[in-house]
């Protein structure tokens, strides 16, 4: 029964990109960023939470420290 209810919380990337309105420079970054390829399954929770990863990451692709140095 846990693998029935598993299984009907998951979509496909592309499902969740047309349910959201995610634009497709957001949707080609996102699966660049998480190693997605098309077709793959997610929780529409897992999928909102990498698309805001991946927009407030840094242009740089570098990685911020928390802590000022100076």
């Amino acid at each position: 029964m846990a693998e029935t209810k598993q299984a009907a919380s998951l979509m496909s990337i592309e499902e969740l990109k047309q349910k959201l309105g995610v634009s497709d420079a957001m949707f080609e970054g996102t699966k660049a960023a998480n190693g997605w390829k098309s077709g793959r399954q997610v929780e529409e929770k897992e999928f909102k939470e990498a698309c805001e990863a991946f927009r407030k990451a840094p242009v740089d692709g570098s990685k911020k420290d928390k802590e000022a140095k100076g």
